[in-house]
């Protein structure tokens, strides 16, 4: 992972990241309510909600996938996942792909990027701060965004000593366990904090107590240290610092953390070193976005 590193501290992170990568590919797309609260929700469309976690399999635009892998991801029987496609494909959603029959995102799908376009222009802001801080930690700085029930990794900047990023742009990661996820529950108001609270432990399988343990833990870690930590507790040799900011008056937090092995970034360096600038940075976007404290 870093030149620094021993082959064993390697192996032990490029082990916890690869079952927790293995673990991403396989695991439904979960929304952010339980089954059973769905079920009482007389305004909750499934077929709707069906479909759109057949999109979100995709990790990628280029992404290629087959019916039987959909319904291993989704959790749902081959014969739905066989009408959700076929409604999809005909709506432009999808495009199908022949011998054998595979599945990618269609141009109705690519439309919806314009969208996005404030994504795009985040980015454009705050990578020279994301590659800045992932200099001086040694480790990878990252723009993470919620995606129901995770955290979604949007974008990574790495210091140039840092070989190989084992969780790549597109993956989603615990909103309970890592600092990113925490930082974003942070800066909601209550009943949105209380939403995705529940959408977290419910991914997590985390029960009541835990995630409200975890919370007021984080707020008092945020009043002392001005940002959250996930030392470990993510995966036991990634240590991590995150803040969340605004990308826009009225836009949804976005977090920013930087990362990396315990044998290179520990603890002291991210709080020492690491967050100060990432308290500036912060600031820094917030300022350019039109978002004052």
């Amino acid at each position: 992972m870093e030149q620094t590193l021993t082959a064993m501290a390697d192996d032990s992170a490029d082990n916890h990241a690869d079952k927790h990568a293995d673990a991403l590919a396989l695991a439904p797309a979960l929304p952010g309510k339980p089954e059973s609260r769905r079920k009482e929700d007389r305004h909750f469309v499934t077929a709707l909600a069906r479909g759109l976690d057949v999109l979100a399999c995709f990790r990628a635009f280029d992404s290629e996938l087959g019916n039987a892998e959909l319904a291993q991801r989704c959790g749902l029987p081959k014969s739905t996942i066989s009408r959700l496609t076929h409604t999809l494909t005909e709506l432009g959603y999808l495009q199908a792909l022949t011998e054998p029959v595979r599945y990618r995102l269609g141009s109705s799908a690519l439309a919806l990027a314009p969208a996005a376009q404030q994504g795009a222009d985040v980015l454009s802001v705050a990578r020279p701060f994301m590659q800045e801080l992932a200099n001086l930690s040694q480790g990878v700085a990252s723009l993470i965004v919620r995606d129901r029930g995770r955290m979604l990794i949007f974008e990574n900047c790495q210091a140039e000593s840092y070989l190989t990023l084992r969780v790549p742009v597109g993956s989603r990661v615990s909103g309970l366990a890592t600092a990113a996820g925490r930082a974003y529950l942070l800066a909601l108001p209550p009943a949105e904090q209380r939403q995705a609270l529940s959408a977290f432990r419910t991914d997590d399988k985390a029960s009541a107590a835990q995630a409200e343990t975890m919370l007021e833990q984080c707020r008092d870690e945020h009043r002392r240290l001005g940002c959250t930590t996930s030392f470990g507790e993510w995966l036991p040799d990634i240590n991590s610092i995150a803040l969340a900011f605004r990308p826009g008056p009225s836009l949804p937090p976005m977090t920013l953390s930087c990362s990396g092995p315990n044998a290179v970034v520990p603890p002291a360096h991210l709080l020492e070193k690491v967050r100060p600038l990432l308290q500036q940075h912060v600031r820094r976007i917030e300022a350019t976005f039109g978002v004052t404290a």
